[in-house]
């Protein structure tokens, strides 16, 4: 009899205790944001190695939520992805390595998705990518469906399948799409079916690129913002994709890609369920397909850093520059720049010349230019970020997986989601104009002078 007793007072102690922490957890501050992240919202991975038969590296990424039966399942999926992943090493003998994990967004305080990527290489040259999505609610471990988000009558499929058709035909500029194969996606049927993941300000269908593109590679993303779906939406979608009390910013790289720091930092993103941007010099793009291809994706977002990364070009050759780096990228991955950082931060020429660009200068620089110091770097943007922050980061720097590591770990768990640059602007209700430079939602543009 007391040992019921007993454990009935320490389960009630056990509830109360939870429901204490879960509490503080979801405290709001006085500007209205979150102090601490949604205790459902908490989320790490873990990657472990190993070397399979034939000398190829598996790397496995499982993640640690707060709900012990989606973490299984979790587990389960990443596994079976990865066997899979080993049985096409058959048709791609040289491959050296499998790299096998979910690319995590979250949403409101309960719901979470997975983009779970399996992606094969050899060297540094991508083979090629299986994915699969999965979306939870995080506090009854149910897995959502499309059909949860959007109701039977709602007019969304139709917009859906508009976009689908839209967003398709214009990747990879310059070529056309199997028209009979897009056709099918764009069914009602194929729509209900789709992979899908929620994020900060946009729900994305992903698509394998082949798919409506024979012999391409990546995977394509279908984006729709919540300012146009959301009041489509059920009213607990609706409730799950309200985002304002989250404190976002933005992580922004630079210079890059280079296979090795790039992976790092990705590799840092992942582990944290983070979102960030890329500003890539178009250059560098051919040598470091491998993580442009793993870039895209994962859905990040990829910009222009131009390129040359050179300092004093003429209009012409600023224009030049630009239809270059966009037919290369649109060629290699299927998408093609929407925004520019000027090197330097020297937008000038740029809004002279018209470059047709938003323009993106930062509001916080981690001062990581020729730094080792990656405890100093990290220290430095942690004491200083606020809400609606673009941070400015290179991923040339060796230290950068190292500092961009210890930043999100930080904070993470203080309220702090971390978006893309276009989510951040969306978020605040901001359109991004062509030929203005912006600093952060926080901060007035700078627009061209009236001639």
């Amino acid at each position: 009899m007391r040992k019921r007793l007993f454990a009935a007072a320490l389960a009630a102690l056990m509830l109360m205790m939870t429901a204490a922490i879960c509490s503080a957890e979801e405290e709001i501050g006085e500007d209205g944001l979150y102090l601490q992240t949604p205790v459902l919202q908490r989320v790490r991975q873990e990657t472990a190695s190993e070397t399979a038969e034939g000398g190829v590296t598996l790397r496995r990424t499982y993640p640690s939520t707060a709900n012990a039966q989606v973490d299984a399942q979790m587990r389960a999926l990443v596994d079976d992805m990865t066997a899979r992943g080993v049985a096409l090493g058959e048709d791609a003998p040289q491959m050296t390595q499998l790299d096998v994990g979910a690319v995590i967004t979250r949403t409101g305080t309960k719901w979470m998705s997975f983009l779970t990527l399996a992606e094969a290489t050899a060297g540094t040259t991508y083979l090629g990518v299986e994915a699969q999505t999965r979306v939870y609610d995080m506090e009854s471990g149910t897995r959502l469906a499309l059909t949860d988000v959007f109701a039977p009558e709602s007019e969304a499929w139709e917009r859906m399948a508009q976009a689908v058709r839209e967003q398709l035909t214009e990747a990879f500029p310059g070529e056309e799409p199997d028209a009979q194969a897009l056709d099918a996606l764009c069914t009602r049927e194929a729509l209900e079916a789709a992979d899908f993941t929620l994020g900060a300000t946009r729900l994305l269908l992903t698509y394998r690129a082949d798919a409506v593109y024979p012999g391409k590679t990546t995977l394509l993303h279908v984006s729709l913002g919540y300012d146009e779906y959301r009041p489509l939406m059920k009213e607990q979608a609706q409730a799950q994709t309200d985002n304002s009390r989250w404190r976002m910013a933005a992580l922004t790289f630079d210079d890059g890609g280079a296979v090795k720091y790039t992976s790092g930092v990705l590799d840092a993103l992942r582990q944290y369920g983070a979102q960030a941007t890329f500003f890539i010099v178009g250059n560098r793009m051919a040598k470091n397909a491998c993580v442009l291809y793993r870039q895209q994706n994962c859905a990040y977002s990829l910009q222009s850093h131009s390129y040359t990364h050179e300092y004093q070009l003429t209009g012409e050759e600023m224009l030049a520059q630009k239809e270059q780096f966009a037919a290369e990228m649109g060629a290699m991955i299927g998408i093609v720049p929407a925004l520019m950082r000027a090197p330097g931060g020297m937008e000038t020429g740029y809004v002279k010349h018209e470059i047709g660009y938003p323009l993106i200068h930062w509001s916080l620089a981690s001062r990581d230019s020729g730094s080792e110091d990656y405890k100093r770097i990290a220290n430095y943007v942690c004491y200083n970020i606020e809400p609606g922050e673009i941070v400015l980061m290179h991923d040339l720097n060796p230290y950068s997986p190292r500092y961009a590591g210890l930043i999100l770990e930080r904070l993470c768990d203080q309220g702090y989601l971390f978006v893309t640059v276009e989510e951040l602007f969306a978020q605040a209700g901001i359109e991004l104009e062509p030929n203005v430079v912006y600093y952060s939602p926080n901060r007035e543009p700078v627009r061209p002078e009236a001639e």
